[in-house]
């Protein structure tokens, strides 16, 4: 049942975000020939200024929507009115959760890769030399080792456990009735506002306790951020477990859809 839940998901989300890309390779086509124009007039790179900057807001618009979409589908399918049909269907909670999470960090991560690929052409192809661009890539290689492939990890991580706060306070809010969307949104806060609150007292714990050692504790290379990228990556998983069980329950036990 998961497998065909997944097809229908991507299935009902592909045209959208395929427009999304669209609209975003457009704009990086245009942008990539504006800024490649060597034209010196005042006017005309006021004009590719402007171009520019609505580039970059589309580029963060398709971003935003990426998940924004992801955050409404769940709102709209599982707490709304559909809410009715979809828990007709025979499959089970975490089916459904699970599937609607695998599709948002599947979109999430072409928005990404996306997103780089069209910030690099209008940016650096055509400006940059390949031979330059081989030696950045290159330095950074050498120089950040594991600390890069660690780091998407991380990434990846993140975007999975925020999908998920978003999921448990969209069933949060679902349990306030007529003031589901307020209090989905309180929750939220409530949950960001908690969690960062506790990682800034253990920071603070930290560095109370580092306050009596050398001060070169704080002086850290690139290469040495793998530790701290791996702790942030079990840390969010553990967040990430929790939503998703409370999440699940929530949508099983308190489910309340009047």
């Amino acid at each position: 049942m998961l497998g065909k839940l997944l097809k229908h998901e991507w299935i009902a989300t592909v045209r959208r975000y395929g427009l999304f890309y669209l609209v975003l390779g457009a704009m990086t086509v245009l942008a990539v020939i504006v800024h490649a124009i060597p034209i010196e007039n005042v006017f005309y790179k006021m004009g590719e200024g402007a171009f520019l900057v609505l580039y970059v807001l589309t580029l963060c618009g398709v971003i935003f929507c990426s998940t924004g979409m992801a955050v409404v589908r769940f709102y709209k399918n599982m707490v709304s009115d559909e809410g009715y049909l979809t828990f007709t269907l025979p499959a089970k909670v975490e089916h459904l959760v699970v599937a609607k999470l695998l599709v948002a960090l599947c979109w999430q991560t072409i928005t990404i890769v996306l997103s780089i690929l069209s910030l690099l052409c209008v940016f650096v192809v055509g400006h940059v030399e390949w031979s330059t661009f081989s030696e950045i890539v290159s330095f950074l290689t050498k120089e950040m080792g594991m600390v890069l492939p660690v780091f998407f990890v991380m990434l990846l991580f993140s975007a999975l456990y925020q999908t998920l706060q978003y999921y448990l306070s969209i069933a949060i809010g679902q349990l306030f009735g007529n003031y589901r969307i307020v209090a989905s949104v309180i929750a939220y806060c409530a949950i960001s506002f908690g969690l960062e609150l506790f990682v800034v007292l253990v920071i603070a714990i930290i560095c109370g306790i580092a306050g009596f050692m050398d001060a070169e504790f704080f002086i850290i290379s690139l290469s040495d951020m793998t530790p701290l990228y791996i702790i942030s990556i079990l840390w969010m998983v553990l967040l990430a477990v929790v939503e998703f069980f409370v999440t699940c329950h929530l949508l099983k036990k308190k489910l309340n859809l009047n």
